[in-house]
């Protein structure tokens, strides 16, 4: 088993060990595979923010275009577990394509910032949430744009239409399309979604999206990309239980609380 088989099997052993007491048996990161699930093919053009985030080559996350040098993913996806991240240079960015693995540009990171308090709370998944720097400036086209920040005040709005992009399989078990779906979710208060999981265990931290009913989620290898309400980042998908399971909506890391931080590291 070669150097990288090795780390994505301890990271894969790493994901299986969030064991959580009461209804959810397992908290599954988003991540590796991907799939919008209930939504359809879309394009570039209608979501030119979102961008492939990808390790040695190959798909590994979303991620969010925010500015001519920056992005935002989520930090589980920038590493094979809690202490381990492979070398810069192993990641690139696919972006300004609708298909996985054709078209756009591609570019490199420089620099990879993760939010100080991921893995330093006492809810492990608090702050999953990523800065990275791309490798060269970007020159913004009709299928490369950035998508606008929320302010520090920015008011939560239970029952919003969230617009969550991303490639992957369309069933669970499937096998990846290799072009970008959209699926749209309503916005479901904290209070209500720590009515599903555990309580307390959606902090503020985060944020809640799904249909009650099932059927339309973001799941693994979504991770890491854009829910935006009314054209504004809200949230980065982060994890939850299964996939458009009924009851367990998607958890979202939630980007208002860390406007400040991501001013501060980026001046935007």
């Amino acid at each position: 088993m070669n150097l990288f088989a090795a780390s994505f099997a301890l990271f894969l052993a790493f994901c299986e060990s969030f064991i959580i007491p009461g209804n959810v048996s397992r908290i599954e990161y988003k991540e590796e595979l991907g799939r919008i699930v209930g939504g359809a093919q879309t394009d570039i053009t209608l979501y030119p923010y979102q961008i492939s985030l990808q390790l040695y080559y190959r798909h590994r996350c979303g991620g969010a275009i925010i500015s001519d040098r920056w992005a935002l993913t989520a930090a589980h996806c920038t590493r094979l577990n809690r202490v381990t991240r492979p070398p810069i240079l192993a990641f690139t960015v696919r972006l300004g394509s609708s298909f996985l693995m054709a078209e756009g540009l591609v570019t490199g990171l420089t620099r990879i910032v993760d939010h100080h308090m991921y893995g330093n709370s006492v809810n492990l998944l608090d702050y999953d949430i990523s800065l990275i720097q791309l490798a060269r400036t970007l020159t913004f086209t009709n299928s490369i744009q950035p998508v606008a920040l929320p302010s520090a005040d920015q008011v939560e709005v239970p029952g919003a239409r969230c617009v969550i992009t991303g490639w992957g399989t369309l069933t669970s078990g499937g096998t990846s399309p290799s072009r970008l779906h959209v699926v749209s979710v309503p916005w479901i208060s904290n209070e209500s979604c720590n009515q599903y999981y555990n309580p307390s265990r959606v902090s503020y931290s985060m944020m809640c999206a799904g249909s009650p009913y099932g059927g339309r989620d973001a799941c693994q290898g979504d991770s890491g990309g854009p829910l935006v309400v009314d054209n504004v980042l809200i949230g980065i998908v982060s994890w939850g239980r299964g996939c458009a399971l009924a009851g367990f909506p998607g958890v979202y890391a939630y980007v208002v609380p860390v406007r400040p931080w991501i001013a501060n590291i980026t001046g935007l």
